[in-house]
């Protein structure tokens, strides 16, 4: 259903390639699911997540969050066309069109990143009944299936991902723009805010909207998380 060790081959892959060795090593080479996750993975495959990524713990990613968006933000792609390079990013942990290098993500109610590495499971199409909704509305869509949405340091790896596959901004299948995406990333939400995303050929915009706000072409992403044991 789910080839663990390709999807941690991949995973590994990219982060040696951009400059994040040490979250290379912190996945185990040899990818075994911490507990028994049958009644998850057959979950995700009902609900067309049929994409996967290797993270490292959480620790381990947000210690090295400056060299995460040189990596994945700023540094300029040998498979992305003159027209589609990235410029400096964007980050702000408010709404503001000022960037004060900010971002808004939680620490709390993780759902597993904490205690060691792991693999998220996705779809590439947003949820057709989250456009429009308000951020908490999404998030209590999210947490009644068991679902996860994204924080903001899967997004940067994820963006960039798709970003070298397509040769462009996309980020959802279909229906799509490919001059960009906007998203919610429901796992950096706190009490009163969410951090939101928008990437396009003008680089990674990163702010942060109360819970409460709504926007029509602002997507959501859901996944399950699928804890990795220690390697």
């Amino acid at each position: 259903m789910y080839d663990f060790p390709a999807l941690v081959k991949t995973s590994r892959r990219f982060y040696k390639e951009h400059d994040l060795l040490a979250w290379a090593k912190a996945i185990p080479r040899v990818p075994v699911p911490a507990g028994d996750v049958e009644e998850l993975l057959v979950h995700a495959d009902q609900h067309a997540f049929t994409l996967g990524f290797a993270f490292p713990a959480f620790d381990v990613q947000k210690r090295m969050f400056d060299r995460l968006v040189d990596a994945c933000a700023r540094q300029p792609s040998p498979l992305l066309p003159d027209n589609q390079q990235y410029r400096p990013p964007f980050l702000a942990d408010n709404w503001s069109r000022v960037a004060n290098g900010q971002i808004l993500q939680r620490d709390h109610d993780l759902g597993g990143r904490s205690e060691g590495p792991y693999v998220i499971l996705f779809g590439r199409a947003p949820l057709s009944n989250c456009w429009g909704k308000t951020g908490k509305q999404i998030a209590e869509q999210f947490a009644a299936r068991g679902w996860r949405g994204l924080t903001v340091f899967e997004y940067l790896v994820l963006q960039r991902v798709f970003a070298e596959s397509f040769r462009d901004h996309r980020f959802f299948a279909e229906p799509e723009d490919p001059s960009g995406h906007w998203l919610w990333l429901i796992d950096s939400m706190n009490d009163t805010d969410c951090a939101v995303a928008l990437g396009n050929a003008r680089g990674v915009n990163i702010q942060a909207t109360g819970i409460n706000n709504r926007e029509s072409k602002r997507a959501g992403i859901a996944a399950i998380l699928i804890p990795l044991a220690p390697g």
